[in-house]
This record gives structure tokens, sequence and C-alpha cells, in this order.
């Protein structure tokens, strides 16, 4: 009978233990459109070790899954370690022949415990900037002046035409980081050119390789860039075409 018992008691033991480190994270990604996506790839991540490699030593505690056809995600995050986890979504694209990683927006971006069933739903879309996307998350296009050129740029004015649709982005320049920048222009061949208190700026690529002949405008191919997503461009008021 006593054996029974502690059988009894191991069983329900177990049953409670799995039951308290039962959990999921589900939900649905979407374009900008509202259009739920497919193959879109879903980590939820240990905050403890938040980054993929961790320098020797080892890697972050995570599961990945990706978006079904209407979609939808689930991941059982009941096999992980008791904790905090976050979620986040990324779409990987190809951009000047790599693979690129656009991150996705969350609805909800708190951390949430490990064992309890959590719903995080994404948008895929371009984002110019944001206080969890100080850079958005496509191009970057950071003007410089050019050599012995020492006019202000703050108030500079960038016109993007994309060659293949048309579109046009006309974005003022904003102090960053890497200096002053546009951001969140998605990849592709534009033409750009630049104005600064309506007068028309003369422009050139910079970066290594790149010709120092300055022009009205130029057409080129905006994709990686020399260093990461990040496109430089040499600006001046007097260079000559």
């Amino acid at each position: 009978m006593l054996g029974k018992t502690v059988v009894l008691t191991l069983a329900i033991f177990l049953l409670e233990t799995a039951w308290a480190l039962a959990g999921s994270v589900s939900g649905i990604v979407v374009d900008d459109k509202g259009h739920p996506l497919s193959d879109v790839h879903v980590e939820v991540v240990y905050q403890t070790f938040n980054a993929d490699p961790l320098m020797g030593y080892g890697q972050s505690i995570k599961s990945e899954t990706q978006t079904a056809q209407d979609g939808r995600y689930d991941i059982d995050t009941t096999r992980l370690p008791p904790g905090e986890y976050s979620a986040h979504a990324y779409q990987i694209v190809m951009n000047g022949g790599r693979e690129t990683h656009v991150d996705a927006v969350g609805g909800d971006l708190s951390t949430f415990a490990g064992n309890a069933d959590t719903i995080r739903n994404f948008v895929v879309g371009i984002v110019e900037h944001s206080d969890d996307m100080p850079y958005g998350n496509a191009g970057i296009f950071v003007v410089n002046n050019a050599i012995m050129d020492y006019t202000d740029l703050s108030e500079t004015e960038i016109t993007l035409v994309h060659i293949e649709t048309g579109t046009v982005y006309v974005r003022t320049v904003r102090p960053t980081g890497e200096g002053l920048a546009i951001t969140g222009i998605p990849f592709g061949k534009y033409r750009a050119s630049a104005r600064l208190a309506e007068r028309p700026m003369q422009i050139a690529l910079w970066g290594p390789g790149e010709s120092d002949v300055f022009a009205s405008s130029i057409e080129h191919v905006f994709t990686m860039g020399f260093s990461g997503n990040q496109n430089r461009l040499s600006l001046s008021l007097d260079a000559k075409d």
C-alpha cells in the first residue's frame, strides 16, 4: 500500500511539474497592408543570453520557427529553461547578393515567462526609425562634406527616385551616431540628388573605389553599401559637373 501511495504521489508531482513548465508563444505575421506572410522567422530568446553567438561562451538559449502560409506560428517553450523570454521576427531577403535580415515590428515588446501561453504578433514593413530601431530596418544614407568643403549640411534634403518603380523618397537628414543621415530606404537602384536651402547641390558616391566626380544627380544600385547596409554620399555646393 505504501508503495502505491509513493507512486501515486510521484505521478501527481510529475504532472504538476509538467504543467508548471508548459508554455508556448504563438501569433501571426503580416505585411504593412495586413496580408499574412509565410516563411518569416520568429525567435523566442532567453533574456540572460540574448545574442546569437556569445564570443567563445556558447550560444544563446532560444527556439525558432517559421510562419506557415497563413502567417501563423506556434513555438513550444516547454523544454526551455524557466525564466524570462522575448520574441522577435525577421524576414530574410537577398540584398546585393547577400542575405539580409529585415526586422519586423512587434506590437508588444515586453518580456514574458517561458511557462506562460503568450501571444506576440508582428508586422513586416520598412521602418524609417523608432525608439527600438534608431536606424530603421533598411538602407542608411550618410552624407559627408566634400574635401575642403565646410558647408553646414544639417538641413540638407535628399531626393531618391527608384528607377524601376518611380517611387520618390524626399527626406531631410537628421543627426545619428553615424553622422547626418536618412534611414529606412528600401534597397534598389535610385537616382539621387540633394538640395540645401532650395539650392541644388553637387553629389558623388563616397567610399573605397568610388569615383570622386561630382554631378547634379547620380544613379546607383544602393544595396549593401561598403559598410553593412550603409551608403555614403559626398556633397558640395561648389563642386562642378
